[in-house]
């Protein structure tokens, strides 16, 4: 077979000259600083829920005001406004202060204590997919046991009991608050239900906070105690709990 000459597309002897006499520029891909219309713009994309006229944001906890020192002034305040809405509506409105835990969220998403309150909240309002994202970062950022009770309760939500008891088994109890401990009491019990472990969950919520009958969490503890035992078959021990 005979081999073809390779040849240049052109006959015309390739010049040594650039292609344009033009000195090339580089372009340069340094953002210019927003405008603020368009940080204001981008604010808006996101629904934010109307905040009372006596909300202030001074409501909120010294050591919660500090950490949005890092915020610019008027975002700050902004925030802050939301995370007090939050505490306002936590107990009475789940589903209003789920969406202002969102609107700090989304205004405030590299601040771990943002990122909690938002995800707690999120728990409160039954949206567990999105509090375990909102309470893993907040963990992933800070590293505070206080936010793992939280975690284990989502994972059982989701369907996850062995992976949320998991979680409570790691976590350090004589660093949570008394609250704190009773809540992952209530959830390690739930899960040992789950899995048909119904004497272990009675043992998980027998403690000396189930005689604190004035405790905000008095009632969900004792609500736990006597389903445990229900499901454990002794009604008989769970009547004297009833009120």
């Amino acid at each position: 077979m005979e081999k073809r000459e390779w040849k240049p597309r052109s006959d015309k002897p390739r010049s040594d000259k650039p292609r344009s006499d033009k000195p090339t520029e580089k372009k340069s891909f340094t953002k210019r600083p927003l405008l603020r219309r368009e940080l204001e713009r981008r604010v808006r994309k996101f629904a934010e829920p109307d905040i009372p006229a006596e909300i202030t944001g001074e409501e909120l906890e010294k050591r919660v005001r500090f950490q949005l020192t890092s915020l610019a002034v008027e975002n700050a305040e902004a925030v802050a406004k939301h995370l007090a809405a939050l505490d306002f509506f936590l107990e009475t409105d789940p589903e209003r202060a789920y969406w202002h835990g969102q609107s700090a969220a989304h205004r405030a998403g590299r601040l771990a204590i943002v990122r909690e309150r938002a995800g707690i909240a999120a728990v409160k309002h039954g949206k567990f997919d999105v509090a375990l994202r909102e309470l893993k970062a907040a963990h992933r950022m800070s590293g505070a046991p206080s936010i793992l009770p939280y975690i284990a309760e989502c994972e059982r939500a989701l369907g996850n009991p062995r992976k949320a008891l998991e979680i409570a088994g790691s976590i350090a109890t004589n660093k949570l608050t008394d609250v704190e401990q009773v809540e992952l009491r209530i959830t390690s019990a739930a899960c040992r239900i789950e899995l048909g472990q119904n004497d272990a969950a009675v043992v998980t919520l027998t403690c000396k906070e189930l005689n604190i009958s004035d405790a905000p969490w008095g009632n969900r503890l004792r609500d736990a105690y006597i389903a445990a035992l229900n499901a454990a078959g002794r009604s008989g021990e769970a009547r004297p709990w009833s009120y």
